[in-house]
């Protein structure tokens, strides 16, 4: 298997097979508070790949040449992979807040929740951390390269799946939906349809 094809089954993998969202249903908070418009689910694609993908290069340096060399790794990952993220968020949000404020103001709260948000931090986690998953069957023990290719992936794949949900949402304003099933109920049906389709790639490629 060459070097390129190795790189693209995993960053599909991880965008499409196994994608966060509808796979396996980590950070849905941010799914369904953002998603109601196509404008503030592209702000939030854009900051959380970008806090994604540099959180996962900090957290693979801190973990391997700092807290794995000192023996502390168990015990300090998830407090400096915060830091990291957090650092990172506060970044974003002073950048957003500058250049775009209607942005800003329509993201609201959810901005400063990618601190939180359990996708990057899971991102982070799997690709640094060797055999952190190893009860489902997973022990993802990546190098730097291949941390940060399967960190895009799952960043993609959330950004796919966030701005596809949002364009399916802003139609379902318009369409004739019985009240009862307006807002966060006829929400939940799509995502579940959407889940359903995603589940069709299981498989593909070997995968």
């Amino acid at each position: 298997m060459s070097e390129a094809w190795r790189y693209f089954l995993l960053l599909f993998g991880a965008a499409v097979v196994a994608n966060i969202l509808l796979i396996r249903f980590i950070a849905l908070c941010p799914f369904f508070g953002v998603s109601n418009s196509l404008e503030t689910s592209l702000g939030m694609s854009i900051s959380v790949i970008f806090v994604m993908t540099m959180a996962t290069s900090v957290s693979w340096i801190a973990w391997n040449y700092v807290l794995e060399p000192l023996g502390v790794g168990e015990f300090l990952y998830i407090p400096t992979f915060i830091l990291v993220i957090a650092s990172l968020v506060q970044f974003v949000e002073m950048v957003i807040k500058k250049t775009s404020p209607p942005l800003y103001k329509a993201m609201g709260i959810y901005l400063p929740l990618i601190t939180t948000n359990c996708a990057v931090l899971a991102a982070a986690t799997e690709s640094v951390k060797p055999g952190f998953f190893t009860k489902l069957n997973i022990a993802y023990h990546y190098g730097f390269v291949e941390s940060i290719v399967y960190t895009i992936g799952v960043a993609v794949g959330f950004s796919l799946v966030l701005i596809l949900f949002a364009a399916m949402r802003e139609r379902l304003e318009l369409a004739p939906i019985p009240k009862f099933f307006r807002g966060v109920p006829i929400a939940f049906i799509t995502a579940a349809i959407f889940s359903l389709a995603f589940m069709g790639f299981a498989g593909m490629f070997g995968l």
